[in-house]
């Protein structure tokens, strides 16, 4: 598939022990959010403004991001923002008000996180693999299921024995032992050879302006927003959620952390079909994976059996992080060039956004109306949305094509 095999192989490899560690300490904000609750007298939807921050600059540190990519390159910039948000929960483990919190986890922490990110390490992907991206972006992504199998469980062990404070040092630890030294040896093939693999692309043709001008960007952008706004819904306020309905914390934390080992088969399953049978089909289904798996949550609260949410599980686990796979490989289909990086950069802005709105719905529905129920409903609206938005992309004829 490449001219460097060995090189390539290795740089993924680095890329999804990345993503491990980066997106597991993201989700496992979910086990910290009830002890902060606590800790600090606030409402629900006060503690998640503190993820939502961190969800929200996922997506509007995008274009930063991006720029420090192409100047930096890969291993520099995962080592300095490793180091920094190693930093950034140290001081937030020390923090007495809520807005201190904000501040350290969600505002310094939550930027670098962004930089360690999707972005980053799918772009990795794309470089090295351009003629099997769906592919080889779905094997970069299988880091993210693994990192949250491992660390949300790790995470609600550690709360209960030794609190939240000490959890966050923990994650300043993973940080610096794991990611730092990793990311010595990760780099992106040689801009020529890059050029040379990706032939059956139009490279340098696509620029910043030209993409953000074109309808494909803003039903990317859209099918982007709508699925980031779904699934933070479920993953942020899913533990509290089944909590709720009886089922014991631990087993609450497994099942979150169980969703993203299902996963690990979905997104390879996502990646491939994605190659095989196009990305909006592929992201339908999908999609609806992730609807049935809700409906499943709808009778968990009617009949309080336990094995609707083993199926929410299998279900779930089977559509997650389908957004990040089909948006980015879909706008590697249309955008590709030299260019790419910064236009999937400015896409990303739709993201943060997304999320953000999705981690703070779930809790202000809750506060409101004394139930979930109603946040799932609107979760799964904007599942639809993004089903919608994504069939509607189409690429433009080259001539539309501004150089």
């Amino acid at each position: 598939m490449n001219r460097s095999p060995e090189h390539a192989g290795r740089a993924l490899l680095i890329a999804a022990l990345t993503l491990a560690v980066q997106n597991g300490i993201v989700m496992a904000f979910a086990v910290l959010y009830l002890p902060l609750v606590t800790e600090f007298q606030a409402s629900r939807a006060e503690v998640a403004t503190v993820q939502s921050v961190v969800l929200l600059l996922g997506g509007f540190a995008g274009p930063l991001v991006g720029w420090a990519f192409d100047r930096l390159g890969p291993r520099r910039l995962h080592q300095y923002a490793a180091v920094l948000a190693a930093l950034a929960f140290l001081l937030a483990s020390r923090v007495h008000s809520l807005s201190a919190l904000v501040v350290t986890y969600g505002l310094i922490g939550g930027l670098m996180l962004a930089a360690l990110g999707g972005q980053t390490n799918m772009v990795v992907a794309a470089l090295w693999y351009p003629q099997a991206r769906g592919r080889a972006i779905a094997l970069v992504d299988l880091g993210t299921g693994f990192g949250a199998f491992c660390v949300i469980p790790l995470g609600q062990a550690l709360v209960t024995a030794i609190g939240w404070r000490a959890t966050l040092i923990v994650w300043a630890a993973l940080l610096l032992v794991i990611v730092v030294p990793l990311n010595a040896f990760q780099h992106v093939p040689p801009r020529r050879d890059a050029a040379v693999m990706g032939s059956q692309d139009v490279p340098a043709r696509w620029t910043v302006g030209a993409a953000i001008r074109s309808a494909p960007f803003w039903w990317l952008a859209l099918m982007q927003f709508s699925g980031s706004c779904a699934f933070p819904v479920m993953n942020t306020h899913m533990v509290a959620y089944a909590i709720g309905q009886g089922i014991a914390p631990e087993t609450a934390a497994t099942a979150l952390g169980a969703v993203s080992l299902v996963s690990l088969g979905g997104r390879f399953a996502t990646g491939w079909l994605s190659d095989r049978i196009g990305r909006p089909l592929t992201l339908t289904v999908a999609y609806g994976s992730a609807a049935v798996a809700i409906a499943c949550l709808f009778l968990l609260a009617r009949g309080g059996w336990p094995f609707w949410l083993v199926l929410y599980v299998g279900f779930y686990g089977m559509a997650q992080r389908a957004t990040g796979i089909i948006g980015s490989a879909r706008s590697a289909d249309v955008f590709a060039g030299s260019s790419f990086g910064a236009i999937y950069g400015w896409m990303a802005l739709a993201v943060g956004p997304g999320q953000a709105l999705g981690a703070w719905v779930g809790g202000q529905i809750f506060d409101v109306t004394g139930s979930y129920l109603p946040a799932f409903g609107f979760a799964v609206a904007a599942l639809v949305t993004g089903v919608l938005a994504i069939w509607r992309v189409r690429e433009p004829h080259p001539r539309y094509v501004i150089t």
